[in-house]
Order: structure tokens, then C-alpha cells, then sequence
């Protein structure tokens, strides 16, 4: 199984987005070292995984903004894989705004994929990813097209749009995705639900609806020969799959997330003490991970509710921790969400 480390090489952004899971930024840059040693870590694990293949996730901030030392990351990567015999892949996340020549031919020639931050037509975009000044950033993104556009045809890749579903703009969803694909020809959406704040029962009722018209808008396209791929899919197609039911995430044994003063945590769903799981200093703490995963094998979490056998969010221990600090705990909102997307899968799987 491939090994994936992030990198947090920045903490400073030209927009300052409300859902931000940072939070309040330190405006802080990664240093050579901290990423040559969590790289290192990484390297290490990956070459004790039989396929020897190691994913490098860029992040910031807007991890562009610190292109010069992407450069020169990727370089050394690159080095040390060929050194290694790791087979070794990119990933970054941006919001858009920042891209030229030298960008595009860097991401075209290490084939970095390329995973672009857009909430949906304009006024759904601009209200939650603003500029430091309060203006709204979608025309900046807009402006960028071409740039995406050539990425696409020369790497052969789809773009990844990253939708984020919040409470001022849930019931746009539907409306935002199909902006997506018919107005800005995007081809891979990646809907997701900021779990940051608590949602209600009615909010995620018309939720679950607008979920359901997503559905049904992919099964239509698809039928119609004119698809497009919606991420969200793949969790309703795990509904019918046989489940791993040690329900251990791999958190430290198939990845981690390093930020930019060196801590090394589980991922992006827990950046707080709970999924703190080492530095690049002195390594990861084995027997957190160890504990992790023991007591997940042991758990009675939930044992009792009639969709514990199919349920997929029981096995997010970061994101368990992070609302409770329990890893027998869950965040209610999400388990509301479990049973909506359960019964869409009951419903529409025949043609999924």
C-alpha cells in the first residue's frame, strides 16, 4: 500500500476563507530541514511497504505562494527516490489564484496533481473565500482557465475540484456542482461538508435532498454519455462492499501529516494535541499509533446502532478525537449524514 506524507509548507495565504481548518495562521514558512527529515520518515516507511511507492501531498496556506521551494523539494525527491528505488508521486492543493508559465510547466513536467479549491458560481464561491480585504476571489480563479485547461490536455489528468459544502451554502449544493461541470467543464468534484461547526437535523435533511439531486444529475449524465466523476461516489459504493472491520484508519503507518514547525500528525481532521503523533525530531510516537490501533480492534464504539456493520465514519479515529477526544466518541453530525447516505446507496445503487 502506497505511503502518503503531506507537507505543510506554508502557513500564509492571499485569502482568508472562512471553513479554513487552519484556522488563524501563523504566517509561517516550512524550513529545509523540517521537510528533509519528515520526507526522510517517509522514505523509510515506504520502503518497508512491498510496492516501495510514496505520495507527497503539498499544502498550505496556498501552498504556491512558496513556489521556489516547492522547486526544490521536488528536486530532492526526486533524487532520493531514483537513490531508493521509490516510485514517488505528487500531489498539491491551491486555491487557484496564483498560477503562470513557469507553474504550469513545473506541474506538466512532474506530473503534479492538481487539486483546485472552487465552491460553485460566484456569489456561492465568494462568500466564504475572500481576500484579506473582503473581496471575493472567484474572477482571480476565473482568470486562471486557460492555465487549467492546458494542464488537463497535456498531463491527461482531470483536475480535482474541491467543493466545500458549508452552512451559509448547503442549499446550493446541487446548483454548485452542476455549475462545475456545465459552466466551468470540470470533470472531477470532490464535495465535502465542513464537520467544523454543528449542523442541525433539518439542515442536513435538506442536505441529504441536495445530495440525492447530485446523484441522480451523475447517474443522468453518465446514462446520457456526458459523465463526470463525483467523489462522494466512491464512499456510497463502499456501502456495498465487505468492510475491513478492524477499523483502523492507518493513521502513522500509511500516513502522516507534518506541519510547518515539524509536528507530525494523523491528517488535515485533527490538527490539535489528540492527533499530535511525533515531530520530524525525534520521530513518531509508536506507541500512540500502537494504542491507536489496539483500541480500535477492542472498541465497542457504537456497537449497538443498526448500521455499526456498515458504517464508514466510525473508522475516522482523527476525526472522533477531534470532536470528543474519545476514540469511542462520534460527532453526531456525522452519523445523522451516515444514515442519508445509507439509504441513498439502498436506493439508487443499481445504478451507480
Amino acid at each position: 500500500m502506497m505511503y502518503t506524507i503531506t507537507l505543510e509548507v506554508n502557513q500564509i495565504c492571499n485569502l482568508q476563507c472562512a471553513y479554513c481548518y487552519l484556522g488563524d495562521k501563523t504566517n509561517q514558512n516550512m524550513s529545509e530541514q523540517v521537510a528533509y527529515r519528515g520526507l526522510e520518515i517517509a522514505f523509510l516507511n515506504a520502503e518497508k511497504h512491498k510496492d516501495r511507492k510514496l505520495w507527497v501531498d503539498f499544502v498550505g496556506g496556498e501552498a504556491l505562494i512558496s513556489f521556489p521551494f516547492l522547486q526544490k523539494l521536488v528536486e530532492y525527491t526526486e533524487k532520493e527516490a531514483h537513490k531508493r528505488n521509490i516510485l514517488v508521486s505528487y500531489s498539491i492543493t491551491t486555491n487557484g489564484t496564483i498560477m503562470n508559465d513557469e507553474i504550469l510547466t513545473w506541474l506538466i513536467k512532474y506530473r503534479v496533481r492538481l487539486k483546485l479549491s472552487i465552491d460553485g458560481d460566484k456569489e456561492t464561491h465568494d462568500r466564504n473565500r475572500k481576500t484579506a480585504f473582503g473581496a471575493g476571489s472567484y474572477i482571480s480563479v476565473i482568470k486562471n482557465r486557460d492555465y487549467f485547461r492546458k494542464y488537463e490536455e497535456e498531463t491527461k489528468r482531470l483536475i480535482q475540484t474541491a467543493h466545500v459544502v458549508t452552512q451559509n451554502n448547503y442549499g446550493e449544493a446541487f446548483q454548485s456542482v452542476q455549475h462545475l461541470v456545465e459552466n466551468l467543464n470540470f470533470r472531477m468534484i470532490d464535495t465535502s461538508i465542513d464537520v467544523s461547526h454543528s449542523w442541525t437535523f433539518e439542515q442536513l435533511d435538506e442536505l441529504g435532498e441536495q445530495w440525492e439531486n447530485i446523484l441522480c444529475y451523475y447517474i443522468k449524465r453518465r446514462e446520457d454519455r456526458k459523465e463526470f466523476f463525483w467523489i462522494p461516489v466512491l464512499d456510497l459504493k463502499k456501502y456495498g462492499e465487505k468492510l475491513d472491520g478492524s477499523g483502523f484508519c492507518g493513521v502513522g503507518l500509511i500516513q502522516i501529516y507534518v506541519k510547518t514547525n515539524g509536528g507530525i500528525y494523523g491528517c488535515a481532521a485533527n490538527l490539535g494535541e489528540s492527533g499530535y503523533l511525533g515531530n520530524v525530531d525525534k520521530g513518531l510516537l509508536a506507541h500512540k499509533i500502537k494504542k491507536y490501533r489496539e483500541l480500535v480492534k477492542v472498541s465497542t464504539m457504537c456497537s449497538d446502532c443498526t448500521i455499526h456493520q456498515k458504517c464508514q465514519s466510525k473508522k475516522c479515529i482523527m476525526n472522533n478525537l477531534s470532536y470528543c477526544g474519545l476514540l469511542d466518541g462520534h460527532n453526531p453530525d456525522i452519523c445523522y449524514f451516515e444514515r442519508k447516505k445509507i439509504r441513498l446507496w439502498e436506493k439508487h445503487h443499481m445504478k451507480i
